[in-house]
């Protein structure tokens, strides 16, 4: 039965409560109904019942606790204050309602009653062994244990871990140690306490906001699953409602972040967290100073130096790459409240992403000499020790950081591509660097460490790199994802942000700005950048996956799969393209200058090219024509199961014979002659499968099939006709290119030879074959200096030859530089003393001494 149909009973049963039984049966009766009108925002009748059972003196202290917590859901600050001051009156020594009370005091700033509070606590704690209190208390005595500053770990091996031994499905000791981890930014611990309370005690909306909070940073998708399950049980939760806007903020969903702020307000009129949002949506979608100012004046009206406002506002301005802004808002923060750690913590990671290092770092230990247990400050910690190790090297305007093992076989490929993206893409883009402040570029080896230093925290698999407007941090080509992604198209994908960014101050959403950084890869090189495939296509025509334009920006939030988070690249990119080759460059920078400016997105495209109703379905037609002309020729419908007979076996032959451009039998039937071994029929079927979906790179594709078939025929010429094709077409095959290397290395085709290497190298660079391969081919083309770099780095890599690179190393340099030539000559005979052309070598380097000077 609702709590609305028990209004009438309760009040009825009341005139009969004259004796202390009648009293205790009724209140075991009717205050898991309030727990639960509670539970699910009934917060005005709650707090009516509540002062009504007061007003009978109705001996439990839960009666006024709940009434503080539906008045303090309903905004009415003083009437909470004027209730905890009764409450801990009348019940003295209940620790519950003092730590109740503790925690409205320090909710409004007022700290001297905090602190007398404290001192009662402590006085309390005193009357009654620890063993003998129950849960709820013992959660009280080591919150207030907390408070004084007392180390977390003992708090909960003395307190909520005992609690929670005393009564199995008490929710309050999982609340209060969830909680706890949350302020050490310890996120899973945190999600483990909420899931573990959720099971014992059963579902509860405090336990669920909790969980939503845990998986905020690192799973949003998770995180919206459950606000929505607070929000189904309680529509009118304020944090739930607060952190769906943050979202939805997030997503650039504006009209939805504003609907969630208003049903906040309107449940608690003074929320600080629902009106220092909409302090930053004011910035972010009205780019409106003065209102920006009204909201946060609204949200420092209930306690006027509340430093979570200002970190609140902040942290939206950072989410949106406004990292300067959301500094200044931290630190403003902390001039309210100089030990605030949420602000301490997100001014650090803020400082990290401006390039402001050592700030960071000192800030960084700051916050672990204060707070031994905060897991993202004792993280920077690490990285700040690793990092000190990292080669510092500074080039045409670039800051790069990176191990000196790293620097040493790549670093001098980086300044040569950083400083053709700045000349090409700043040109393009009318974008002048500011000389006095270079742009930061740094790779990390292993994956924890760019975690950490790009997102504060450990995740991000699968990310290559980062841009924050003038920082880059990338995964070193090194590291676990080497030999798989292409290194070089991805740094010229992050720089071309930090020249996007910068000529907009960072106020374009970041469909554009992904759209833009991966239409210039394939500008760049045809083979880079994405491109349409098979799996797109089914989603373009089958899937109904389009994105339109003024909603492009929660493809990516929105996205359920890592393949969907890849299509709104894809599409973001085509956006881009499209723009520009339909309505010209004129307009599109246009457009990007009215974002500089603060114009929103829709309505820039809608004043520099057309409006987007117009715009839509022309972008959609698009999309649909380039899916269909991706394999025009093929068929692409797929059998079903019982249109082929399995036990015939020639029923798939005479299903392609019925439909020779069937490309899912086609496929097949190229996979069964490849898996026969009959390279012959194989590379014809290849053929086949080649012509029906020429752009197809994929290993299953008809021209990497085709190219095997061939090799296994020796058909060399004509496998690597087919590879060449491959490699102008994709940035990422590398067995292509190593393949070309043999052949062209075995011909002497130096020029295929030098291309096919720093493709490989582009892969992974830590490759010493294809380092051999490069300096090879720039010795034979006379390129001397790019062969003895090459040299070089072979000799980094560890090869299994190092006596023979020495040598030629020493041959190289022997008209350029005789004494490090004759360096390389001796170091390649202590390695092999018995090295015949290393010997000839020296013999032929030896100077005559000159003659000595007759004595006088």
């Amino acid at each position: 039965m609702r709590l609305l149909s028990l209004a009438l009973f309760f009040t009825a049963a009341l005139a009969h409560a004259q004796t202390t039984d009648v009293q205790r049966a009724l209140e075991e009766r009717v205050l898991p109904l309030i727990e639960r009108g509670l539970n699910e925002g009934e917060y005005v009748l709650v707090e009516q019942k509540c002062q009504q059972a007061l007003a009978e003196h109705l001996p439990s202290p839960e009666w006024p606790m709940y009434r503080v917590e539906a008045l303090l859901a309903l905004g009415q600050k003083d009437a909470a204050l004027t209730q905890c001051e009764a409450t801990t009156k009348a019940h003295a020594q209940w620790l519950p309602a003092l730590m109740q009370q503790h925690t409205v005091a320090t909710r409004y700033g007022l700290k001297t009653l905090a602190e007398t509070v404290l001192k009662q606590v402590n006085e309390s704690a005193k009357l009654k062994p620890a063993k003998d209190r129950t849960a709820v208390e013992l959660v009280a005595l080591g919150q207030a244990a907390l408070a004084l500053g007392a180390e977390p770990k003992k708090v909960i091996d003395n307190y909520f871990t005992p609690a929670k031994r005393k009564d199995v499905k008490s929710a309050a000791p999982f609340l209060a140690a969830g909680a706890l981890a949350l302020t050490k930014a310890d996120y899973s611990l945190a999600g483990t306490e909420f899931q573990a309370g959720l099971k014992a005690h059963g579902e509860a909306t405090a336990l669920r906001y909790g969980l939503a909070l845990a998986f905020a940073e690192s799973d949003r998708e998770e995180s919206m699953k459950n606000v929505e399950r607070v929000l189904e049980t309680n529509l009118h939760h304020e944090g739930a409602l607060v952190l769906k806007a943050q979202h939805l903020l997030r997503a650039e969903d504006f009209a939805g972040a504003e609907a969630a702020l208003s049903l906040a307000i309107q449940v608690n009129p003074i929320s600080p967290e629902a009106w220092a949002l909409r302090s930053a949506l004011a910035t972010l979608l009205e780019n409106d100073a003065f209102l920006a100012a009204n909201h946060r004046h609204e949200a420092l009206k209930s306690w006027t130096q509340n430093p979570a406002v200002d970190h609140t506002i902040g942290l939206c301005l950072s989410r949106a790459y406004r990292f300067a802004e959301g500094a200044q808002h931290q630190r403003e923060a902390l001039a309210f409240d100089a030990a605030f750690m949420p602000a301490r913590l997100q001014l650090c990671h803020d400082l990290l992403r401006l390039g402001q290092e050592a700030e960071a770092w000192k800030l960084a230990e700051a916050i672990r000499t204060d707070d031994g247990y905060n897991t993202q400050a004792h993280n920077i910690g690490l990285l700040e020790q690793e990092m000190s190790h990292y080669a510092t090297q500074q080039h045409n305007g670039f800051l790069l950081r990176m191990t000196q093992r790293d620097w040493e076989v790549y670093g001098t490929r980086v300044v040569e591509l950083l400083t053709e993206a700045k000349d090409v893409l700043g040109k393009k883009y009318g974008h002048n660097f500011d000389p006095q402040k270079p742009v930061l570029v740094e790779f990390f080896p292993s994956q924890q460490d760019f975690a950490i230093r790009t997102f504060g925290a450990l995740g991000g698999q699968g990310l290559l790199g980062v841009c924050f407007g003038t920082v880059i941090t990338m995964n070193s080509p090194g590291s676990l994802a080497s030999g798989r992604n292409n290194w070089e198209s991805t740094l010229w994908h992050e720089f071309c942000h930090v020249v996007t960014l910068s000529a907009t101050h960072n106020r374009m959403p970041r469909w554009l700005s992904e759209g833009i950084s991966v239409y210039e890869e394939r500008q760049r090189n045809p083979a880079w950048g994405m491109r349409m495939t098979a799996e797109y296509r089914t989603m373009i025509l089958d899937d109904d996956a389009l994105t339109p334009l003024g909603e492009m920006s929660s493809a990516f939030i929105k996205a359920k799969s890592g393949e969907a988070v890849m299509f709104a690249y894809l599409e973001s990119s085509i956006a881009v393209q499209w723009l520009i080759e339909t309505y010209g460059w004129e307009k599109f920078r246009a457009l990007l200058a009215d974002l500089a400016t603060g114009q929103r997105i829709n309505e820039a495209i809608a004043k520099n090219i057309a409006p987007l109703d117009a715009l839509e379905p022309k972008f959609a037609n698009h999309m649909m024509s380039l899916a269909r002309n991706f394999s025009p020729k093929a068929d692409w419908t797929k059998p079903e199961p019982d249109a082929l007979d399995a036990s015939d076996p020639q029923a798939l032959a005479n299903y392609a014979k019925k439909h020779p451009n069937n490309l899912w039998a086609a496929q097949q039937i190229t996979e069964q002659l490849m898996e026969a071994k009959d390279w012959d029929k194989a590379a014809a079927a290849a053929q086949h499968l080649m012509d029906l979906s020429p752009a197809d790179v994929s290993p299953d594709g008809g021209r990497w099939l085709k190219a095997m078939a061939l090799h296994k025929l020796a058909k060399t010429a004509e496998e690597a006709q087919e590879l060449r094709t491959l490699a102008d077409m994709s940035g990422e095959v590398s067995a292509a290119f190593l393949r070309l290397i043999e052949i062209d290395t075995a011909a002497k085709h130096w020029p295929g030879v030098l291309l096919n290497a720093q493709r490989a190298l582009a892969l992974n660079p830590f490759l010493p074959g294809p380092n051999e391969a490069l300096a090879a081919a720039a010795a034979a083309l006379g390129q001397t200096e790019a062969a003895v770099r090459g040299y070089q780095r072979v000799l980094q890599l560890q090869p299994s030859n190092p006596a023979q690179i020495h040598f030629k190393l020493a041959s190289l340099l022997q008209s350029s530089d005789k004494p490090k030539a004759k360096r390389y000559l001796l170091d390649a005979l202590v390695l092999a003393p018995r090295y015949r052309e290393a010997q000839q070598l020296l013999v032929e380097m030896q100077v005559p001494l000159p003659p000595k000077p007759q004595s006088e």
